[in-house]
């Protein structure tokens, strides 16, 4: 029975076979004579992993390589576990059964277990490193009537049992089944002379291709995913040679007849997906492949795990109680740690340390020019880290599941970029800081630690919920090296130390921002702006001031300017609306580096939209909206428009629309959206207009006064008439302006006090069902406040809500305001917000989710 091995991270099921032999039989491993449908019995059971086991093993160091044997030589060895093949590669074979039999002994087969199955192929037979063909099992050309061969690729349970070319002999039977094994059954004859095997038993082995993987991209029950594949369903697997679709697929477990029998045994809420799908996508790009052979028992679980993240430059990681990876690929940093944001003493080594500093690396790769064998390739120094380090500092870096030379230098010269790179930084955070997790990248900007826009990616994060903070474990990450060690760059960069780079203070470039006069309209008030669009460069700053005064010629470079706000470094357009209409104005712009303001960019002069009253009643016009109004369409192109009440929200009276007949002669199918002229708001029999595009219906510059309906499709002859679609109050979907709103800090404000830039903590819209419940820091991107009579009240889990009746609140799924709650008579204010990424807001303690602002109204002059 084999041996059973419990480790930091897995508890292997170890996999025990019977045998029966008789006479001079020899039955090493796994072989079973008895079992009818499979051979595979568990001796353990599975254990989950657990985020201490998981910080112990990634601690560890770089993973070992398999100790179960060397896949080039037949193997005889009991305790080495069962074979698990991976991509494309070369078997021997473990023996799992010997025999001499027949006349004088002259037969000798050999069972041979080339790994699980069921696998892709198991391609020709070689002796000697030369091809042998059968045909009928039998050896052609010069093994003739001394070799024979059987095979199986491990289909469990496997319809029959492995033949020689006289049948059954001792020990082996119809019975003995290597079910969920992919296998072979090789046997010889020698001649009493010894002129065919004058050696004794030859040299053996074959190219394979290996086990099947769960792809989630081929998924469709994961969001993004297209296809039939399931994890835990191996029927529907793949072929692939990518290390993350192993290494997930390892993770899971590989389990025959409801048994597991390799692997971590994971289920699926224990895997975080998408850093992994992330991973397989850059595995693709760099075209990094798995390739070998692992054991099941003599090989630790978890180092198993590791070999296969490291064939494509990864890392597997425990991450909120679920196992993620990070992986060496360019990254975008998402957020930004402060000064402010410190609450403890920050930890910065000053460089990496000499020992850590190697300039040359030497891989060692499993090639199959030099007979499938680990031989290290020849020696890559960095000529720049060698001057700098006053001599060559080799380090030799073993890839066990690496059979490519490109790959195999690509992730050495990772290996010494990485080591590198400042590691060890400790950032003590307040709990605003929570969202982040391992594998992010940010930017930290701790002038008195002498980080000063410095990139990082975070490595572990420990949460301390006696203080509320979470420490932070980073890593420098140094953009350029992605490309010098994939060959796309020819310098390396420089070692990174604490100096402070040099700050850029230069003003902004001229081409990349425009400013524009414009009139806005809002909420039935139209009023004058000025309007900036562009893009700030990709120096590190912490944001953008915009500033505008008067424009008067020759007045002092620093005179009369005020401010227009500063904004985030991503903003690409800013309304500067506290101008005068008809007025000219010069606008300022500039960068925020390192705690000072660059120089400024001044545009202009540009003259600020003109304030009209027809601005005005283009947007009270816009936002009114019909009652009491149906809109039908017949199979024969007819229109019917009910009479109506157009109800305005800027004080305007309501007014009475006559109805009509329209007959169209539209053909069945069609789409027309509807709508009438009338900018005095005068209402009665009206002239009602159809329009193909939508927007043609509603209110604009060239059209103030156009009274958006709906929309009407024709029906096809015979059927029945159909309703149309109607406008519907404004507001979509939103909280009224008193409803708290939680915000980054852990405190609450009221929602009509929202506003752009805002940091809100909430939960991501689609990783509700993580074990961390999607929580995490996001920012506002729009507000907008409006007026509706669509207001419903709701008590979801204590907590009463007030909200547009088609608003969404989380009760365990999304449910409507208006299927839950009363309506509340009047007009109220409320406010349209949109939240980057998550798309949710917490609003009085209930999970909301927003409506995706649209761009407003602007009628450019």
């Amino acid at each position: 029975m084999a041996k059973a091995l419990r480790t930091a991270a897995f508890v292997v099921g170890a996999v025990a076979l019977a045998a029966t032999g008789v006479g001079a039989a020899v039955t090493l491993g796994a072989v079973a004579a008895s079992a009818t449908t499979a051979t595979i019995a568990t001796v353990a059971t599975v254990a989950q992993f657990s985020a201490a086991a998981l910080s112990i093993a990634s601690a560890a160091a770089a993973p070992k390589g398999s100790l179960g044997g060397n896949p080039t030589q037949f193997t005889i060895d009991k305790e080495s576990g069962l074979p698990y093949a991976m991509g494309r590669t070369y078997s021997a074979g473990k023996v799992v059964h010997r025999q001499f039999y027949g006349s004088k002994n002259s037969l000798e087969s050999w069972v041979a277990v080339h790994s699980i199955g069921p696998i892709k192929s198991l391609g020709p037979f070689q002796v000697e490193k030369a091809t042998v063909n059968f045909s009928n099992r039998a050896a052609l050309g010069t093994y003739a009537g001394y070799m024979w061969l059987d095979q199986q690729l491990g289909a469990c349970p496997e319809s029959r049992a492995l033949q020689g070319p006289q049948g059954d002999f001792p020990g082996w039977n119809a019975t003995s089944k290597l079910s969920g094994l992919a296998a072979d059954l090789w046997t010889l004859k020698f001649d009493s002379k010894g002129k065919m095997f004058p050696n004794g038993v030859p040299e053996r082995g074959r190219i394979l291709e290996g086990v099947f993987v769960y792809d989630p991209r081929l998924d469709s029950t994961y969001p993004g995913g297209v296809g039939s594949c399931r994890l835990g369903q191996e029927g529907t697997y793949v072929y692939s040679q990518n290390p993350a679709l192993h290494a997930i697929t390892w993770a899971h477990g590989r389990a025959q007849n409801g048994t597991l029998i390799a692997g971590g045994g994971m289920k699926i809420v224990g895997l975080d997906l998408a850093p992994f799908v992330e991973f397989a996508n850059v595995c693709d790009a760099n075209n990094w492949k798995v390739g070998g052979i692992v054991y099941t028992t003599a090989d630790n679980d978890w180092d198993i795990l590791k070999m296969i993240c490291q064939a494509g430059g990864g890392e597997p990681m425990p991450v909120a109680g679920q196992l993620s990876v990070t992986f060496n690929a360019p990254r975008v940093s998402i957020g930004t740690i402060t000064s402010a944001d410190i609450i403890g003493d920050v930890d910065v080594p000053g460089t990496a340390s000499r020992r850590a500093r190697r300039n040359t690396v030497i891989p060692w790769v499993r090639l199959e020019s030099h007979g499938w064998e680990m031989v290290p390739l020849d020696a890559i120094p960095i000529p720049d880290y060698v001057a700098v380090d006053g001599g060559s500092r080799p380090w030799e870096v073993k890839f066990p599941l690496v059979q490519q030379i490109d790959q195999g230098a690509q992730l050495g010269l990772y290996e010494i970029l990485n080591g590198r790179e400042l590691d060890g930084i400790l950032l003590p955070c307040n709990a605003t800081m929570i969202g982040y997790r391992p594998g992010d990248c940010l930017t930290v900007d701790i002038p008195e630690a002498a980080l000063v826009g410095r990139s990082v990616v975070v490595r572990m994060r420990e949460i301390d919920m006696a203080t509320v903070g979470v420490t932070f474990t980073c890593r420098s990450e140094t953009a350029s090296k992605h490309n010098f060690a994939l060959g796309k760059g020819g310098t390396a960069p420089p070692t990174p130390d604490l100096s402070i780079p040099t700050v850029d203070l230069s003003a902004p470039d001229a081409a990349d921002w425009a400013a524009n006069g414009a009139v806005l309209s809002a909420n039935g008030v139209s009023f004058p702006a000025v309007i900036v669009t562009g893009a700030a460069d990709d120096r590190p700053m912490a944001g953008v001031l915009f500033e505008y005064r008067p424009y008067a010629a020759g007045a002092e470079p620093d005179a009369g300017w005020s401010g227009g706000g500063i904004d985030g470094a991503g903003i690409t357009r800013k309304e500067i609306t506290s101008v005068s209409s008809g007025t000219q104005y010069e606008v300022a712009v500039r960068y925020m580096v390192a705690g000072a303001y660059s120089d400024r960019l001044v545009l202009g002069p540009v003259t600020a939209g003109v304030f009209s009253a027809a601005g005005g009643t283009q947007a009270a016009i816009a936002n009114s909206f019909p009652v009491g109004l149906t809109i039908s369409a017949g199979d024969d192109g007819t229109l019917t428009i009910s009479a109506h009440t157009r109800r305005y929200t800027d004080g305007h009276p309501d007014v009475a629309v006559a109805g009509a007949t329209i007959a169209t002669g539209l053909a069945p199918g069609s789409f027309r959206a509807l709508g009438y002229d009338d900018e005095e708001r005068l209402g009665g029999a009206v002239t009602y207009q159809l329009f193909e595009d939508d927007i043609d219906a509603r209110a604009a510059p060239d059209h103030p006064g156009r009274h958006y309906l709906g929309y009407a499709i024709i029906p096809t002859a015979g059927s029945p008439p159909s309703s149309g679609g109607g406008a519907t109050p404004p507001g979509g979907q939103c909280v009224t302006t008193d409803t708290p709103i939680l915000m980054a800090d852990g405190t609450e404000k009221p929602a009509g006090d929202l506003a752009v830039g805002d940091r809100m903590l909430t939960r991501h819209e689609l990783r509700l069902n993580e074990i961390a419940g999607g929580w995490g820091i996001f920012p506002v991107e729009a507000v907008e406040i409006a007026d509706s009579e669509d207001v419903w009240q709701a008590e979801v889990g204590g907590r009463q809500l007030r909200a547009t009746g088609d608003h969404l609140v989380y009760t365990g799924a999304w449910v409507k305001m208006r299927d839950i709650g009363t309506p509340v008579p009047g007009s109220h204010r409320i406010v349209k917000a949109t939240v980057t990424d998550a798309h949710t807001y917490v609003s009085n303690g209930v999970l909301s989710h927003n409506i995706k602002m649209e761009p407003r109204q602007v009628d450019q002059t």
